[in-house]
């Protein structure tokens, strides 16, 4: 989403902590049109890892614009830019590598955005990954169930199996020695 303490061509430097770590934010419709009505097309948060900002979160499948704004994301992949809409808290201007800049000190983030060019350095989608369907899951999970009890029922069946062959496997010895004691018997009259 953003990468920390270098200029971005607004001339802003965000500097570490000025996200809420977890902070929670709603996708805007592309280009931050969720600013002029547009429904949000997902949520998540905001975590902080070394010098950048990350956003995690989940598309709305269930919504038509949801899903399309996925469908683009996901295959432009890297190539897609990301922007975010916020209020400054906190900030000061000075001098960065000889140029005047802001430093954002602290910021109140509402929505991150898929854009055509962000402001930010760096900004990138790092990855995205299909939510699973919840019917996809119950089916799955009843077939898991099914799995396992028929992998249960093959169990016993393979015992009971093990355990007639056991059986005959006794008797056949069982006869075996009923016919060495009785030719045994022949043999001495």
């Amino acid at each position: 989403m953003a990468t920390l303490g270098v200029v971005d061509s607004d001339q802003d430097v965000i500097l570490p902590g000025a996200f809420t770590e977890g902070e929670p934010v709603v996708v805007s419709a592309y280009g931050h049109q969720s600013w002029s009505g547009a429904l949000p097309v997902g949520a998540g948060e905001i975590h902080t890892r070394g010098d950048e900002a990350i956003f995690t979160g989940r598309f709305f499948l269930d919504t038509t614009a949801g899903k399309d704004t996925f469908a683009v994301v996901k295959a432009l992949g890297a190539a897609q830019a990301w922007s975010f809409g916020f209020d400054v808290v906190d900030e000061q201007h000075g001098e960065h590598s000889g140029q005047r800049v802001r430093f954002l000190k602290r910021l109140r983030t509402y929505e991150v955005s898929p854009v055509l060019r962000g402001a930010g350095v760096g900004v990138r989608t790092l990855a995205v990954k299909a939510a699973e369907d919840p019917v996809e899951a119950v089916v799955r999970e009843f077939a898991r169930f099914v799995e396992i009890g028929l992998a249960q029922d093959l169990a016993r069946e393979l015992a009971e199996i093990k355990h007639r062959v056991e059986l005959a496997d006794q008797r056949d010895r069982d006869r075996r020695d009923l016919l060495d004691i009785r030719n045994h018997l022949h043999r001495r009259n």
